[in-house]
């Protein structure tokens, strides 16, 4: 759906759970409206979004190509396959992380996907995927 078809528009959400005059509370809300219809698209289901960032992201999200994930996975499971396949590589990153982070390494090193591209370099590896790709693998994974 193109962004400018719809747009994040702030209103009232009275709230009191128990019915009782001194648990009375008005705060501001989002919901998403289309720009063409003004027609309500999204508004967490009657609660609103109390930002218009969180509205915009959920409707994001909730619209995405749905085809990417299943790439995306196939992608995760092809580098998770590889590191298991490369232990030593692994264990080599998880040493220099802890060196880097520990700060016995070099004050201005930083593992990053450049140094990671470096890793590989040195070790003569050339996997089908980015070291930014590996590192995001490998953060997300217990090593």
């Amino acid at each position: 759906m193109d962004k400018s078809s719809y747009k994040a528009v702030p209103y009232t959400a009275d709230t009191n759970h128990d019915n009782e005059p001194w648990n009375y509370n008005s705060e501001t809300r989002y919901c998403i409206v289309s720009t063409e219809t003004g027609e309500i698209l999204d508004d967490a289901q009657g609660y609103g979004y109390k930002t218009a960032q969180k509205a915009y992201a959920a409707f994001a999200y909730k619209h995405r190509d749905k085809s990417k994930d299943k790439e995306r996975r196939k992608k995760r499971r092809h580098i998770e396959k590889w590191m298991k396949q490369n232990k030593n590589f692994v264990e080599l990153m998880d040493y220099c992380s802890f060196e880097i982070a520990k700060g016995s390494m070099g004050k201005d090193d930083k593992f990053n996907a450049k140094y990671v591209r470096e890793l590989l370099k040195e070790q003569g590896l050339e996997p089908d995927f980015t070291a930014a790709e590996l590192l995001r693998v490998w953060n997300s994974t217990s090593h």
